[in-house]
C-alpha cells in the first residue's frame, strides 16, 4: 500500500510538472507578451493579478527544473513531494536536513516516505519505512526473548512478557490498520486531482490562444489561474491524514470552468 501510494502520488507530480512546463508556461508567454506591450495586465487583473503571474513563473521555472533533474535522475523523490503539495516540497528536507530534492535513488525514496509519515522515527515520527522495520523488531523480538525465558526455566515470567509483546502487537497492527486507511485516502486524493486537471488542461487546450489581443484570452486565463489553484491543493494534511474535501473542491472548479 506504501509503495502503491508514492507511484500514484509520482505519477501526481509528473503531471503538474508536465502542466507546469506546458500549460502554465504558456499562460506566462502569453501574458508577458501583455507587459511588453506596456498594457501590464491591466485588461486582465480581474482574471490573472500581478501576484497570479509570479506564482506562474515560478511554477514554470520549478517545472523545467523538475524536468531537467528527471532526465538526469537526480530528483525523483521530489516528484512525490510536487504531487502531494505543488510548488512547495522542493524545499522539503529529509531527517539529515539534506534537501529531498537533491537526493537521488533509494535515499529520495526513503527520505520522501519518511517525510510523508511525519519524519523519521528518531525525530518521534513514524515514517513509514521506519515503521515496517518497527513492526518486524516488535515480532522478531518476542520470539527470541521468550526462548531465552523458556531456556532459562522462567516459564511464567514468559508467559507474562509474551501477553506484553501480545498487546503492542494489537497496538502496532491498530497503527497500521489505521495507516492503510490514510494512504487509502491520499489514493483517492491525487486521483481526484489527476482526473481533475486532465479535464482541466483539455478544456485549456480547447480555447488556447497565442496573442493577448485574442477574444478567447479571458477563458483561456481563467482556466489557466484554475489549473494553478488545483495544482497548488495540498492533498495530505501535516500530520500525514489525506485532507478532506478535495473532490467537492474539484467540482466546484469544474463547474466554475
Amino acid at each position: 500500500m506504501r509503495d502503491e501510494t508514492n507511484d500514484e502520488l509520482e505519477a501526481l507530480g509528473r503531471l503538474k510538472m508536465e502542466i507546469g512546463a506546458n500549460q502554465i508556461a504558456h499562460v506566462v508567454s502569453v501574458l508577458n507578451q501583455s507587459k511588453k506591450t506596456k498594457s501590464y495586465l491591466k485588461d486582465f487583473q480581474s482574471v490573472i493579478d500581478v501576484d497570479d503571474l509570479k506564482e506562474m513563473e515560478v511554477m514554470t521555472q520549478q517545472s523545467l527544473e523538475l524536468e531537467s533533474g528527471l532526465l538526469q535522475g537526480t530528483i525523483t523523490g521530489a516528484l512525490v513531494g510536487f504531487g502531494v503539495y505543488g510548488t512547495i516540497p522542493l524545499v522539503a528536507t529529509a531527517s539529515t536536513g539534506t534537501a529531498i530534492a537533491s537526493l537521488s535513488g533509494a535515499a529520495a525514496t526513503n527520505a520522501t516516505l519518511a517525510w510523508l509519515g511525519g519524519g523519521s522515527l528518531a525525530a518521534g515520527g513514524f515514517g513509514m519505512t521506519g515503521g515496517m522495520l518497527a513492526l518486524g523488531g516488535i515480532v522478531a523480538g518476542p520470539a527470541l526473548a521468550v526462548a531465552g525465558f523458556v531456556m532459562a526455566g522462567k516459564a511464567e515470567e514468559a508467559l507474562t512478557q509474551a501477553h506484553e509483546y501480545s498487546v503492542e502487537i494489537d497496538e502496532a497492527v491498530a497503527q497500521f490498520d489505521l495507516s492503510e486507511e490514510s494512504l487509502k485516502g491520499l489514493q483517492e486524493n491525487a486521483r481526484e486531482i489527476s482526473k481533475t486537471l486532465s479535464i482541466l488542461v483539455e478544456k485549456f487546450e480547447s480555447v488556447k490562444v497565442a496573442s493577448y489581443d485574442d477574444p478567447n484570452l479571458i477563458t483561456m486565463l481563467s482556466i489557466g489561474k484554475a489549473i494553478k489553484t488545483i495544482i497548488n491543493t495540498p492533498i495530505m494534511e501535516k500530520d500525514g491524514s489525506p485532507v478532506p474535501g478535495i473532490k467537492h473542491k474539484c467540482s466546484g472548479y469544474l463547474n466554475f470552468t
